[in-house]
């Protein structure tokens, strides 16, 4: 079954998008965006990385929904459920280990401190 986006494959209208996605991430690494960054109150560094990370979601999005299938298929709602069932997993752990071991927050080894990654 040939799925369609705006009248045309959803493949190529995906990789389309995807590309025109990260010539855009491609385009802020490479930008002074030392003037822009100063009327938002943050540094070129943070405004780079805001960037990236608002791109980062729809390009997940994209590439869950109609590479994995998770879109447009009779048994995507299953799908769905079965690639979203370890999060629920990965939550449960992060929560109950950050909340119950003493040093979580504080008693981070020195290279997960932020300031520490030699950027």
């Amino acid at each position: 079954m040939t799925h369609t986006i705006m009248g045309r494959d959803a493949y190529w209208m995906n990789f389309f998008g995807l590309m025109l996605l990260t010539l855009i991430e491609v385009a802020a690494v490479g930008a002074d965006l030392g003037p822009t960054a100063g009327g938002f109150d943050m540094t070129e560094r943070q405004l780079t990385l805001w960037i990236l990370t608002v791109i980062a979601i729809p390009k997940f999005v994209m590439i869950a929904a109609i590479f994995m299938h998770l879109w447009g298929e009779d048994d995507s709602g299953i799908l769905t459920l079965t690639a979203l069932f370890p999060a629920f997993f990965i939550i449960i752990m992060v929560l109950f280990i950050g909340l119950t071991h003493p040093d979580a927050s504080t008693g981070l080894p020195a290279w997960c401190r932020p300031g520490t990654y030699g950027l």
